[in-house]
Order: C-alpha cells, then sequence, then structure tokens
C-alpha cells in the first residue's frame, strides 16, 4: 500500500505514488473516489513512470474546504497548484492523466499551462459535454440555496429522477448512476461541496485544441464503449479541433474504466 504524501501551495492535497519510471504523471481521480484507484496502473506502468496520485478536494484525505462553495477554485489557481508540483519534482513538464471529474480537471490545465504538460491522457472525462443547467444552478445563490436543501431534503429531487427514469427519458445506467451518488446525506453533501466549489471549472474545448497545437501536447482521448455516462461519441467535441493531436480509442467496459487494460493502453502510447 502506497503512503500518503501532501503537497501545499496555497492549499493542501493529499497523494499516493506508484512505480519508479523516469517520466512523472500527475493523475486525478473521479467524483466520490481517491487517488488509490490508480494503483491498479502500477503493474503496466511502474517501470515507465512515476504516478502521483491526487485525492481532490473534499475527497480521500485531502482537507474539506467548505468555503469554497461561497469561494470557487478557479483555473488559474488550479494551474499555479500544479505548476508548482511540477516544479518541485524538478521537471519542466508532467503527463497528466485525468478520470471523469479528474478529466474536467485535466482539461482545464491543458488550458491555463499547457507548456508543463508532456502529454495528457482523457479517461472518460468530464467536461466535454456543455451542461447550461449545471452553471445556471451552480452561479446563482438561487442555485445554491437549491443544492443546500437538497442534501437534507432530497425526496423531491429523486421523485424527478425516478420519474424522468420512468418514462424512458432516463436510461437504467444513468438513473443508477444519480441515485447511486446521493442516496446519503455525505454522497449529498459531497456533491453539493465539489460542484459549487468547481463551478468555475468549465473547459474551453476549442481553446484547449488551440493550446494543444501551439505548444504540441498530444491528447489521448480513453472512452468506455459502453459508457452511458461519457458517451463514446462526446470525444468528438475535442477532437474536430485537432484531430492531428488528439488519439480516440476505445475500450470495452462502460464508466469504470481504471483496469488493468487502461495501464496497457496508456503504455502502448508512451513507448516508441
Amino acid at each position: 500500500m502506497s503512503m500518503i504524501s501532501y503537497f501545499t501551495h496555497g492549499v493542501t492535497l493529499a497523494y499516493r505514488t506508484y512505480g519508479s519510471g523516469p517520466l512523472p504523471v500527475i493523475a486525478l481521480h473521479g467524483f466520490g473516489r481517491t487517488g488509490a484507484d490508480f494503483s491498479v496502473l502500477e503493474p503496466a506502468l511502474a517501470a515507465a513512470c512515476t504516478i502521483h496520485a491526487f485525492d481532490l478536494h473534499f475527497h480521500g484525505s485531502s482537507p474539506s474546504y467548505p468555503e469554497r462553495a461561497d469561494q470557487p477554485f478557479t483555473p488559474a489557481e488550479l494551474a499555479v497548484y500544479f505548476s508548482a508540483f511540477v516544479d518541485g519534482l524538478k521537471a519542466d513538464k508532467a503527463i497528466f492523466l485525468g478520470y471523469s471529474l479528474g478529466g474536467r480537471m485535466v482539461l482545464s490545465l491543458l488550458e491555463t499551462m499547457p507548456q508543463r504538460v508532456l502529454c495528457a491522457f482523457l479517461v472518460a472525462p468530464d467536461g466535454l459535454i456543455n451542461r447550461p443547467w449545471y452553471r445556471g444552478l451552480a452561479a446563482s445563490p438561487t442555485g445554491r440555496r437549491l443544492y443546500k436543501r437538497f442534501v437534507e431534503r432530497p425526496a423531491r429531487i429523486h421523485g424527478i429522477i425516478h420519474g424522468l427514469h420512468a418514462t424512458r427519458l432516463m436510461n437504467e445506467r444513468m438513473h443508477r448512476f444519480l441515485i447511486g451518488q446521493t442516496d446519503s446525506r455525505a454522497k449529498r453533501m459531497l456533491l453539493r461541496d465539489v460542484w459549487l466549489s468547481y463551478r468555475l471549472i468549465e473547459p474551453d474545448l476549442e481553446q484547449i485544441a488551440s493550446q494543444a497545437r501551439k505548444f504540441s501536447v498530444p491528447i489521448h482521448l480513453i472512452l468506455g464503449t459502453n459508457d452511458r455516462v461519457i458517451k463514446p461519441a462526446f470525444g468528438n467535441n475535442l477532437r474536430k479541433f485537432a484531430p492531428e493531436l488528439i488519439s480516440h480509442q476505445e475500450l470495452p467496459f462502460g464508466h469504470v474504466l481504471l483496469t488493468a487494460e487502461l495501464g496497457e493502453a496508456i503504455l502502448g502510447h508512451l513507448q516508441p
């Protein structure tokens, strides 16, 4: 089991280290998970990479910052933090690996600090489609009050979710995903804290592609063939802007893509 370390630069985050190879990797996990999820990649990547797998804010062993619901993290703030971490590694650049929510973070970093990115792996990344309802709710005081109310009284929102499922306006996997992520008060608090504190992390896909082209940053999209949360077709929303730099690969899974097969797929991109 990897020991937990901490890095502070403005805020503090916990991280675990896997492997001892020459290529530094910064890995960011999905919602409700921790950096420990990336241990599954160690057998394939240990010789080539040293993976620094962070616990995002509010997750795992990282501190919580409840005040950030009203004073959200900014893209520039994330860029300053991870640039400082790369500096601490005595490296000019690092590989960035983001899964689901972590993929949205990496998309943001590609936009704000592409000069520090050797290449990026976006694994079923959030951020490939716009969600104006989310931005609208999170940006308004009324919306933020609704989030807080949902923590204590979820019945109405759950009723809407069940109704959409019953009328087949929501598929079974999405229904199961949403209910599973909000079926306890602790999970609802995490959802509120993460969505509100990260509400300014809204990547501009066209700008990301432009930055990737300017700094010659290869981007590898890895998606699940059977994923109903981040559908494989969503990858085209980014890839169309720079198809010469952005690869698209599918693995025969759903949304849960942190697998041994993912490690082999990443290694395949890193080998000459």
